[in-house]
């Protein structure tokens, strides 16, 4: 049974403890993002695991308190959270989660006995296939001095409906297509950010402080190179975000990471396709993990 609670680390931490017994899992949303984001994946894997979905610092139902909501503060909560409960985990990310999964696994390996990333933020390849509606959203927070206020007065000529509706269409293929639990999801993010003092705030930084990660590429090679725990890495080919030729890079960087790509799929691949990013889990875990603590459905 899933229940919301708030743990402490370093201040408020809103959790979607979604139970289970067995190894830990640790989901990681991405940027205006939420722990609903795993809400169609999250109760299968329960069956054999412990799983647990925050909202990171800045998102959701958790303030930012005395964090901050850059991917480092929010790596070091990821770290917190794990600690928190005792053990090592299984990080399953998408996008900046993505991200600050590999950030953890590099900087904490100890807690990490594996990372899923689905779609994850790193180093574009090919600027000129970057959309352009893509670049525009990604790149207004950096304004500086105007980013913010850029972003808020855009915010302010919309519904949160038409908010939720503007960034479903944005991570996936097919908004039509998905259930209506992730319509609802969303809407209630959305209302619930109009009722927060944070959120621009939140994004301008989260955006900035990703920016380092993407930019520099010889850097963020030499991280992935670092890493020492499985890697399995999922990618939608029509992702507008992140482009597919991110994750050949990645896969030719780390040749013995798990690379599968989802012909036709967007940025949220949990959300348009979440059986068979569970197969792919299942396949992935019993392969990766000698005991018989895989990832299963």
């Amino acid at each position: 049974m899933t229940e919301r609670v708030t743990i402490d680390i370093d201040g408020p931490v809103s959790v979607l403890d979604h139970g289970g017994e067995g190894p830990l899992i640790v989901f990681v949303h991405g940027l205006e993002g939420s722990a609903y984001n795993w809400s169609l994946i999250a109760p299968h894997l329960a069956k054999r695991h412990r799983v647990i979905a925050p909202d990171l610092s800045g998102f959701g139902y958790t303030p930012p308190a005395n964090r901050g909501s850059t991917v480092d503060a929010n790596a070091e909560l990821v770290a917190g959270i794990i600690a928190h409960y005792g053990t090592d985990a299984l990080l399953i990310g998408n996008s900046m989660g993505g991200l600050i999964s590999l950030i953890v696994a590099d900087r904490h390996p100890e807690l990490v006995r594996g990372a899923v990333i689905i779609n994850p933020a790193a180093p574009v390849t090919d600027w000129s296939r970057v959309r352009p509606h893509a670049a525009a959203r990604l790149s207004t927070p950096l304004i500086p001095l105007l980013g913010g206020p850029i972003v808020d007065a855009y915010r302010s000529t919309q519904s949160a409906e038409q908010g939720a509706e503007e960034a479903l269409h944005f991570v996936a293929v097919d908004p039509t297509s998905l259930d209506p639990t992730v319509w609802q999801n969303a809407e209630e993010i959305a209302r619930l950010r109009r009722t927060q003092d944070w959120p621009t705030d939140t994004l301008v930084t989260a955006v900035r402080s990703i920016a380092p990660y993407v930019l520099r590429k010889s850097t963020f090679a030499k991280m992935l190179h670092r890493i020492g725990p499985p890697v399995l890495l999922i990618h939608g080919t029509e992702d507008d975000l992140i482009q597919v030729e991110t994750a050949r890079w990645i896969g030719r960087e780390r040749p013995d990471w798990t690379i599968v790509l989802f012909d036709g799929i967007g940025h949220v691949p949990m959300l348009e396709t979440p059986e068979r990013v569970l197969e792919v889990i299942d396949v992935w875990g019993q392969a990766a993990f000698s005991a018989p603590s895989s990832a299963a459905t």
